[in-house]
C-alpha cells in the first residue's frame, strides 16, 4: 500500500516538472526567432539597387535567412501584383509609387530613402544650360507630363517663371527610346536617371555624338524651392506582416548601409557585382554614374520630417492623386518599434 502511494506521489511529481518545463520553454521572452529559409527582395533597374547586389554575393543577411534571393520588377503592375499578393518581403523602389500603395490601402511600409535624387536633363545641344535655355525646345520624360518625373519637372519650371505647356515641348518616351534618338541625334534633350544617364553618354559617344548632364534637376530644386538639393527618390519598401519581425526589417538595414558604403567606396569593383545579379546594369555604366547617383541611405524615423516637406511642396502643382490623393500618416514609416 505504502509503496503504491509512493508511485502515485512519484509519478505526479514528474507530471508537474513536465509542465512547468514545459511552461517556461513556452515562454515567449526565452524563444529565439527561427531564421528564415528565404529572404525574397524585388528591385528595379537603379542605383537604388545596387547595394543589393554584394548584398546577396557576400551572403550578408545569414544571420537572419538561410539565403537572400532577388527578384526584378520593371512595371508599376508587377509592383503592385507582388505587394498585393506578398510575394516578396521588400522591394526597392520609388518613394511615390510606395505612398500611392499605402494610400491605396496597400500593407506596405517605408524603411529607408536609398537615393536622393538622380535626375539630371541630358543634351546633345551645346548651347543648353539653364533651365530658361530649355524655352522653345523639346524634352523627352518619361511618362511625359503626366508621370512623376514630368510632374516633378514641371513644378521646378513654374517656380522658375516657365510654363511647361507653352514654353516647352514635353514627349513622353521612357529611357531606353530617349537614349537611342540622342544617340542618333533625332533628338536633343531628355530627362533620365542613373545608370540610364551614364548609358545614353557612353551609347551617344560611340557615334561621336557629345551628351552631357546639362542641368541636375536636384540642384535646381533646392534653388526653386529653398530645400536641400536632394530629392527623396527610391527606398526600401517592407512588405505585409514583415514589418513586425524587427530582427529582420533591422538586419536588413544594416547590412544595405554597408553595402552601400562598399558600393561608394569602390566603385570600379562594385560595377562586376551589379552586373552579375542585375545584367541590364553594365558594369562600366554602374561605375560611372557613382558620382551622379546620390546613394546615400537614410533611415525612415531620420528622414521623415525632410520627405514630408518634399511632398508638401511637390504638391503645390502635382495633382494630389499622384501620390494616391493625400500625404501619408505616420504609419507609413517604420519606426523599428
Amino acid at each position: 500500500m505504502k509503496r503504491n502511494i509512493k508511485k502515485t506521489l512519484a509519478t505526479v511529481l514528474i507530471m508537474v516538472l513536465a509542465i512547468g518545463l514545459s511552461g517556461c520553454a513556452q515562454t515567449p521572452a526565452d524563444k529565439t526567432p527561427d531564421k528564415l529559409p528565404e529572404v525574397k527582395i524585388s528591385a528595379s533597374q537603379g542605383a537604388g539597387s545596387y547595394p543589393l547586389a554584394p548584398l546577396v554575393e557576400k551572403n550578408a543577411l545569414q544571420n537572419v535567412a538561410d539565403k537572400t534571393t532577388l527578384e526584378s520588377w520593371v512595371t508599376s503592375e508587377q509592383l503592385t501584383a507582388m505587394i498585393t499578393s506578398n510575394q516578396v518581403h521588400f522591394i526597392m523602389g520609388p518613394v511615390t509609387n510606395a505612398i500611392m500603395l499605402y494610400n491605396k490601402g496597400a500593407d506596405v511600409k517605408l524603411a529607408n530613402v536609398a537615393v536622393w535624387g538622380m535626375m539630371y536633363i541630358l543634351s546633345a545641344d551645346d548651347s543648353v544650360t539653364t533651365l530658361a535655355d530649355l524655352k522653345g525646345q523639346e524634352i523627352a520624360v518619361t511618362g511625359g507630363s503626366n508621370g512623376y518625373h514630368g510632374t516633378l519637372i514641371r513644378h521646378i519650371l513654374i517656380q522658375n517663371g516657365i510654363d511647361p505647356d507653352k514654353d516647352l515641348t514635353i514627349l513622353n518616351m521612357d529611357m531606353a527610346e530617349s537614349s537611342s534618338k540622342l544617340a542618333t541625334g533625332d533628338i536633343k534633350l531628355a530627362l533620365s536617371n542613373e545608370p540610364n544617364s551614364s548609358v545614353a553618354i557612353a551609347n551617344a559617344a560611340k557615334g561621336n555624338v557629345t551628351v552631357k548632364r546639362a542641368i541636375d534637376l536636384q540642384v535646381e530644386w533646392g534653388k526653386a524651392t529653398g530645400s536641400p538639393a536632394r530629392i527623396p527618390q527610391a527606398g526600401i519598401i517592407i512588405v505585409g506582416e514583415n514589418a513586425k519581425n524587427t530582427a529582420l526589417v533591422n538586419e536588413v538595414l544594416k547590412q544595405f548601409n554597408a553595402s552601400a558604403e562598399w558600393i561608394n567606396e569602390n566603385p570600379a569593383a562594385a560595377g562586376p557585382v551589379v552586373e552579375k545579379y542585375f545584367p541590364k546594369m553594365k558594369a562600366n555604366a554602374v561605375e560611372n554614374s557613382l558620382p551622379f547617383a546620390r546613394l546615400e541611405p537614410v533611415s525612415s524615423p531620420q528622414c521623415k520630417d525632410e520627405l514630408n516637406a518634399f511632398l508638401t511642396e511637390y504638391l503645390k502643382t502635382a495633382p494630389p492623386a499622384s501620390i494616391g490623393g493625400k500625404m501619408p500618416d505616420d504609419n507609413f514609416y517604420y519606426s523599428g518599434n
